[in-house]
């Protein structure tokens, strides 16, 4: 493992990156206008402040510079760690992919409680952290697993944002369904 990596080469973190950027467009287009309606609700950023906004910037920049990054970072020679890695990887996407089938599947402007929602409040932001941590230790990358932590505490942040947006939505259903259903999974 080293902090910065910068290598020209075809067996690079860039295929994960592509990966984590291009299934979701892909489960969308599958989707059709589910997909196309349940993307326009997972871009809707809730109303926030100025400094809210700016704090959630921050938090949601390095995942569209992490791609960049991943260009220069080769997955280390490491059988153990690579394999570790792209099982975490792998869970990772299963949970971001499992919950872009449940949000498209909702009715428009109802709370989604059902599939995967059942055992997190948010199994995206969940499922990012670990397809970002195991990019970080597939590629032997310091850098990449601190961004992956950084997300991981940057997201709780903003899912207390989405959770005042879901609480003056949804006053009658959210409160219940916050009490019943973990932030992260099943019991954090």
């Amino acid at each position: 493992m080293q902090w910065f990596h910068f290598q020209f080469g075809w067996l690079n973190l860039w295929i994960l990156a592509l990966i984590i950027f291009a299934t979701p467009v892909l489960l969308n287009l599958i989707r059709g206008k589910k997909g196309k309606a349940g993307l326009s609700r997972a871009t809707t950023i809730p109303p926030m402040s100025r400094g809210e906004r700016l704090v959630y910037i921050l938090v949601m920049a390095p995942q569209f510079l992490l791609p960049l990054y991943a260009i220069f970072v080769p997955f280390t020679a490491h059988a153990i760690l690579l394999g570790l890695a792209l099982l975490l990887f792998m869970v990772g996407q299963v949970f971001r992919l499992k919950s872009i089938w449940d949000y498209t599947a909702g009715p428009p402007g109802e709370l989604i409680t059902h599939g995967v929602y059942q055992i997190s409040r948010n199994p995206g932001y969940f499922g990012a952290t670990l397809v970002y941590l195991g990019m970080g230790i597939a590629g032997g990358s310091w850098l990449i697993v601190a961004v992956s932590i950084y997300w991981f505490l940057g997201y709780q942040w903003v899912a207390t944002v989405e959770d005042r947006f879901c609480t003056e939505h949804w006053p009658d259903t959210f409160p219940e369904y916050k009490r019943a259903v973990a932030k992260n999974l099943l019991f954090f």
